[in-house]
């Protein structure tokens, strides 16, 4: 009898199980009263904790060139921008907003992977990307005639997209030269370094929260963090980056939906439209994408 195959999981499962992890942030953000920085450090540390007994062991027993390591220090930079700037959009800005303009990162992702990686996309992605970048303005200038607070939060929101992107494109170019718990473990917990000096700067308390607090931060690290951003961080090892920023497109969708049930955060003309015009730019460039993918095979 043939001895079974070791498969790998599906990158395309993989993704699917990250949308469904991710979309569930806004909404314990939402739900816990700490400050931003100090949930975006909190969801972070936790996280690498509950890594640590997987990846430390391995990282102090190996030898990382130096270049390597910087990347990954770079890396983690990059994603402690990201969720801070992303958090605190989310207490400036609705959640559809939010959700919708971060979910902008693969217009990021396109463009700086194109460059730092030479994965260059389609022409028609660039289309796409246009597209999407006409809902995002649509969005965020409906935004700016409610209040200039409202406006702040979108233009987090998209500096945290950047960063998302960074964060991805830097973390594929280490891929093959550290094992995926033990880069995942680094990442997190530079991150959480990053956002613990940020938040005691900005005079932002990392204590004296309440039960329901710690147990939305636990919350966060274990879904959002660990299996969303990990299932993400583990497909960009095997897709190209821009098709994983892609794919989390479908996070917004069911944010805006969960926030509508949980919240009745209302959702707008301009947020519908805006978000339409993202959703075809997206498919769009999905589409645009799978050809040169099949093509290449």
């Amino acid at each position: 009898m043939p001895a079974r195959e070791n498969r790998e999981p599906s990158p395309g499962l993989a993704l699917a199980l990250a949308v469904v992890a991710i979309s569930w942030g806004s909404i314990l953000v939402r739900l816990c009263s700490a400050p931003p920085l100090s949930i975006a450090c909190y969801r972070n540390a936790i996280a690498a904790v509950l890594l640590a007994p997987f990846a430390y062991r391995k990282i102090f027993s190996s030898h990382l060139l130096p270049g390597t390591l910087g990347r990954i220090l770079l890396a983690g930079a990059f994603l402690a921008v990201h969720f801070g700037a992303w958090i605190w959009s989310l207490e400036l800005t609705s959640i559809g907003s939010s959700v919708v303009l971060v979910s902008t990162q693969p217009f990021f992702a396109a463009l700086v992977s194109g460059f730092a990686l030479g994965e260059r996309a389609h022409p028609k992605v660039y289309v796409g990307m246009a597209l999407s970048l006409a809902g995002t303005l649509l969005i965020s200038g409906a935004d700016w005639g409610i209040s200039p607070e409202r406006f702040l939060g979108d233009a987090l929101a998209l500096v945290a997209a950047a960063a998302g992107a960074g964060c991805f494109v830097v973390g594929r170019s280490v891929r093959n030269q550290i094992p995926f718990l033990d880069y995942f473990f680094l990442l997190c917990a530079t991150a959480a370094v990053l956002l613990a000096a940020a938040a005691l700067a900005a005079q932002q308390p990392l204590t004296g929260f309440t039960a329901s607090d710690y147990l939305c931060l636990v919350a966060l690290a274990v879904f959002p963090t660990l299996v969303g951003h990990g299932c993400l961080n583990w497909a960009v090892r095997h897709l190209r980056v821009y098709l994983v920023n892609l794919a989390a497109f479908g996070e917004p969708i069911l944010a805006t939906l969960y926030a509508w049930i949980l919240f009745r955060e209302p959702v707008t003309l301009a947020l519908l439209s805006g978000g339409g015009l993202i959703a075809i730019g997206i498919l769009l460039s999905i589409r645009a994408s799978s050809r040169v993918t099949a093509g290449a095979r």
